[in-house]
């Protein structure tokens, strides 16, 4: 099938926005935040406030308690991720004996940090459903599988700025997290090859398995948007596996170049010099920007009686204002 895909033109000048490598990473402390014991305290507050709730997680709003150091926090992790290096690792959050009042925490963090997007609900529940993305139409984050860097949603109108992951459980083994700066890929693709870069910056199809999504070939021939965009800053849209079946299901097969290109992409994005790699252990949080940072899990192996259990938040940066 014939598909006009539009090409978007390539960011004239070396980026340096949220650009970051191992080396770079690791010498700079600024993205590890220590929860702070006022924040501890807030959380109690919260819990008073939730024990009045009929249902506190659906009746949070930004300002329904006052909490100033939640919002302190708020601004500390969105100006590591909109001016610095587009991540930020929270440790210290207290997830023992009472994980609901650590989840709402988080929640009310996300809220102070713009609007949640509730595609997924307010929050999202990473654990393993023992099935595979490869063969059945599930989100990858309810498998236990790797599946290489990518970035949030696969859905053209639907692009979180922020994700974020609260770490309840650790796997039994494995499972640990690897992030990448967009910019340093996309600088190295400009050095090794231009062409294949131009590339990415077309429009690819992707399918799509969130929730309410038609996966009938004609809706999905709809769902096409470049891997990068360059507007006012670099935008990474990447997941190579939705791509890849995307075009199969509308029947435009991707040609040998793009596939280059992609592999390409893949080898800069893993580069073991451009990818950290780091555990959350229980009381983690991870935040990255979605458009700037790609990001992965290892594989992991689970302890039936106490599986992983993280949980997931998507937020746009829109301010999120107080309800009357």
């Amino acid at each position: 099938m014939a598909v006009e895909r539009q090409t978007y033109p390539v960011a004239g000048e070396p980026l340096e926005d949220h650009r970051f490598d191992v080396a770079t990473l690791l010498a700079d402390s600024s993205w590890k935040i220590a929860a702070s014991d006022r924040l501890l305290r807030e959380r109690v507050r919260l819990t008073e406030w939730a024990a009045e709730q009929k249902d506190p997680a659906a009746s949070y709003h930004n300002g329904a308690v006052d909490l100033p150091e939640v919002a302190a926090l708020a601004e500390d992790i969105t100006a590591q991720l909109d001016t610095r290096f587009g991540v930020a690792w929270v440790s210290g959050i207290p997830v023992e004996g009472d994980p609901h009042a650590a989840s709402l925490l988080y929640q009310a963090l996300g809220a102070a940090m713009g609007q949640i997007i509730e595609t997924y609900g307010r929050l999202y529940d990473v654990v393993d459903s023992g099935e595979s993305y490869k063969t059945s139409a599930i989100p990858v984050s309810q498998t236990r599988e790797s599946t290489g860097m990518h970035t949030d949603s696969s859905r053209k109108d639907n692009c979180p700025d922020y994700v974020g992951l609260l770490c309840h459980r650790p796997a039994q083994s494995g499972g640990g997290s690897r992030i990448t700066s967009a910019a340093e890929a996309h600088e190295a693709l400009r050095r090794r090859s231009p062409d294949a870069l131009k590339l990415l910056y077309q429009d690819f199809i992707r399918d799509v398995v969130t929730p309410g999504a038609d996966r009938d070939p004609a809706q999905v021939l709809e769902n096409r948007f470049p891997v990068f965009r360059y507007e006012s800053g670099l935008t990474l849209r990447y997941m190579r596996y939705w791509i890849e079946t995307g075009h199969r299901i509308t029947s435009v097969p991707l040609r040998s170049e793009e596939e280059r290109a992609m592999d390409l992409l893949d080898e800069e994005l893993s580069r073991e010099e451009h990818m950290v790699r780091f555990d959350l252990a229980a009381g983690d949080m991870l935040w990255v920007a979605n458009r700037g940072v790609a990001h992965d899990r290892d594989a992991y192996t689970d302890d039936p009686r106490h599986p992983r259990w993280l949980q997931r938040q998507w937020v746009a940066a829109t301010a999120n204002a107080p309800l009357p």
